[in-house]
């Protein structure tokens, strides 16, 4: 059986994945496409009741997001010490390079974190549902 194009684009994704990626593929392309007359009327007593609380989660997701970067940064410092350190014992080389891995993994987690973060804020933002949280 012939594998379809996206078989052949991401062999190693599973169907379902492919589905889920199609799908949030298609919602991006929709929430980017649709009109801001579809967002709904914010009154302006309750926009200004709320602009504490949209600040205060906003600085906290910030505050979060930089503290998960910065934890991500020290467990790489820390795997590459532990390489350094682990001379010729073959088994504490690998599991300082498996931190280093894993720190980097975190990292990309965080900056995707962010960049959806950012995405949905200015999303909010251009249809008038919050003000500009910074």
């Amino acid at each position: 059986m012939r594998a379809g194009r996206m078989g052949r684009l991401f062999p190693c994704l599973a169907r379902r994945h492919r589905i889920g990626v199609a799908s949030l593929a298609a919602l991006g392309l929709m929430l980017a496409l649709a009109s801001p007359a579809l967002a709904a009327d914010v009154p302006a007593g309750a926009r200004d009741a709320l602009a504490p609380v949209t600040r205060m989660i906003g600085t906290l997701v910030a505050i979060a997001i930089g503290l998960g970067i910065a934890i991500c940064g020290a467990v790489i410092v820390w795997g590459g010490i532990e390489k350094t350190m682990a001379g010729a014992n073959a088994d504490a080389e690998h599991r300082a390079q498996r931190r280093i891995a894993n720190g980097i993994n975190g990292l990309f987690w965080m900056i995707g974190a962010s960049v959806i973060v950012g995405t949905l804020t200015a999303i909010a933002v251009a249809y008038g549902l919050i003000d500009p949280p910074f």
